[in-house]
């Protein structure tokens, strides 16, 4: 009994030292390239660091939606806006007419924090006003889902200076989420 007590308590040491190891010691080539990078110990307690005030979010999967917006009557060239997460909760939208931009969502008011996933759809509307739209979903952290219908006008990419006006009002939480 007295060597599995000692062969339990050295791989609890050993353990310990390579996780405290990891924490402490990143690669600093890895924090020039990816600054936001998680370490080991964050992976394996299932947190990331939140925003500069300190929030955090359980560890989201990854999660990426496309909605292809074409509406020739209304001469709305083939657009392909995308929405993405990161691992701290933080939701992305991505505009083709703005090649290698992806534009925080948090710049849409009522925007939830730690979005863990999400869904995009075009509605390409009746051909007559020449502006489309999509409608960008996100689940919460908390369990609650927030939509928001952004316009597509044609000549004009969403970006980090127009998406609050082309969203607005903002993203609004749907009553009665079951939560």
């Amino acid at each position: 009994m007295k060597k599995l007590a000692w062969a339990t308590k050295g791989l609890a040491a050993v353990t310990g030292a390579v996780l405290a190891g990891a924490v402490m010691a990143p690669s600093a080539a890895a924090a020039d390239v990816t600054p936001d990078a998680m370490t080991i110990a964050q992976e394996v307690t299932g947190l990331a660091f939140g925003d500069g005030n300190g929030k955090r979010c359980r560890i989201a999967e990854r999660d990426i939606s496309t909605a292809i917006v074409d509406d020739p009557a209304a001469g709305t060239p083939e657009t392909v806006v995308r929405v993405t997460t990161d691992r701290k909760g933080n939701a992305y939208l991505y505009d083709s007419r703005n090649p290698g931009v992806w534009t925080p969502l948090a710049l849409v008011p009522g925007t939830p924090d730690c979005t863990e996933d999400l869904d995009i759809v075009a509605d390409e509307g009746d051909g007559t006003t020449g502006v489309d739209e999509v409608l960008i979903t996100l689940l919460a952290g908390s369990g609650k889902i927030y939509e928001v219908r952004c316009d597509i006008t044609p000549g004009v990419p969403l970006t980090g200076s127009n998406i609050g006006t082309q969203c607005a009002p903002g993203f609004t939480q749907l009553p009665g989420t079951p939560v």
